[in-house]
């Protein structure tokens, strides 16, 4: 940053440190308005006072924390910040973001942040044993396999006729040498 940058800096923020002074004056004994501050050259120059502590602003929207759904699916919490939605509405197992306060659902007051006893982990246990009854009558993929081959045999069963039929069609008329 040079010489102009500060310089600059300077300019746009001397509005405002005599805005500031002129809010600091005072009368003395004589009536005469005295100023709060060191005077060098005729040029007042401000107290300076301690950073003021400032707390932090709460966010103006709120949090839908994590819960698990009717399914027994388990949804992570998300931010409602988004334009006017700012509020977390709906049900404990349900959430979605609105705009209207009233609606809001006091979160703390829902038991679906746990798992829900009814959902039952997904272990692998031993498989089940299965009968081998084999139903012929029920199987239906040898019945797919024979009718797409018995298509397949007769396009080309009919191509080749065609073939023979187009050949013998074509062909020029032969004399006919009749011995007696």
């Amino acid at each position: 940053m040079g010489i102009q940058h500060v310089l600059l800096l300077l300019i746009y923020l001397d509005p405002l440190n005599v805005l500031l002074c002129a809010g600091t004056t005072t009368r003395n004994k004589n009536g005469s308005p005295r100023r709060k501050g060191k005077e060098v050259n005729s040029t007042v120059i401000a107290p300076v006072e301690p950073p003021r502590k400032v707390k932090p602003l709460k966010p103006e929207h709120d949090t839908c924390l994590g819960y698990y759904d009717v399914s027994g699916q388990f949804d992570k919490e998300f931010e409602c910040n988004n334009t006017n939605h700012r509020y977390c509405c709906g049900s404990c197992y349900l959430r979605f973001c609105c705009d209207e306060k009233v609606k809001r659902i006091d979160q703390k007051s829902c038991r679906n942040i746990a798992s829900p006893d009814w959902i039952q982990p997904t272990v692998p246990g031993p498989p089940e044993p299965t009968d081998n009854s084999y139903d012929p009558n029920l199987d239906q993929t040898n019945t797919t396999v024979y009718i797409t081959c018995g298509v397949i045999i007769f396009v080309i069963i009919a191509g080749v006729a065609a073939k023979v039929a187009y050949d013998k069609a074509t062909r020029p008329p032969q004399e006919m040498n009749v011995h007696r």
